[in-house]
């Protein structure tokens, strides 16, 4: 997922999307952690969504190939 083929861009999107996107799942219903605020489980869905369409908005930033790299 941080391959060379990407751009600065898309690698600092693919690594914020993957926090985003474990920090939602950390916080959703999934796990019933005692105490938690509703606010915190109510904001955990937008958080996955979040980070899912950070995720595959990366993989357009890619690097462009050379005419050498193609041969």
């Amino acid at each position: 997922m941080f391959s060379n083929r990407k751009t600065k861009k898309g690698k600092w999107l693919a690594y914020l999307g993957t926090w985003i996107f474990a920090v939602g799942l950390a916080f959703s219903e999934f796990f019933d952690l005692d105490g938690m605020p509703k606010l915190l489980e109510a904001a955990s869905i937008p958080m996955l969504v979040t980070g899912l369409l950070m995720i595959i908005t990366s993989n357009f930033f890619n690097k462009k190939r050379s005419i050498k790299t193609l041969r």
